[in-house]
């Protein structure tokens, strides 16, 4: 059996900036989609800006986000199951076969497309690490942790 890939695009706010989820609080806050994919800068984990808990980058991402890649494995399944029943139909279907078979192709899931809409977080910037994020701020009701070190902002 093969590894199959797939890769798709996420369109960001008007700054560039991708939302990303807290699998912990459910908090949503926003990354620069260049930093995050900086291979010259990497990283292990992901710290929340809110509850200041770490996790794989991965665990990060948006219900939209998730919500499109089942999308897509799940049509990648599709296309393989129709490609094979239709195979199997040609094949049992050959003139003078006793056995016919008939089959009815499954549909594809709407896959959307993912495009970031701006929105009235604060963007901070790092002062240890240079990196970016926008996070809702209530001054003096919040504090803000950076998602790539850690560091209180």
């Amino acid at each position: 059996m093969s590894d199959t890939t797939f890769s798709f695009t996420i369109q960001g706010d008007a700054e560039g900036y991708v939302t990303f989820e807290c699998p912990y609080c459910g908090s949503e806050f926003k990354l620069q989609a260049g930093e995050f994919q900086d291979d010259d800068n990497p990283f292990l984990d992901l710290t929340c800006p809110y509850c200041g808990l770490s996790k794989q980058p991965n665990e990060f991402y948006s219900t939209e986000v998730m919500e499109k890649a089942k999308a897509l494995a799940t049509n990648y399944m599709i296309e393989q199951l129709n490609k094979t029943f239709g195979d199997m139909q040609r094949s049992l279907n050959h003139s003078g076969s006793f056995i016919k078979m008939t089959y009815k192709p499954l549909k594809k899931v709407n896959v959307k497309d993912l495009k970031d809409k701006d929105t009235v977080e604060t963007e901070f910037k790092c002062s240890c690490c240079q990196r970016n994020v926008k996070a809702l701020y209530c001054a003096g009701t919040s504090k803000i942790f950076c998602p790539y070190c850690g560091v209180d902002l």
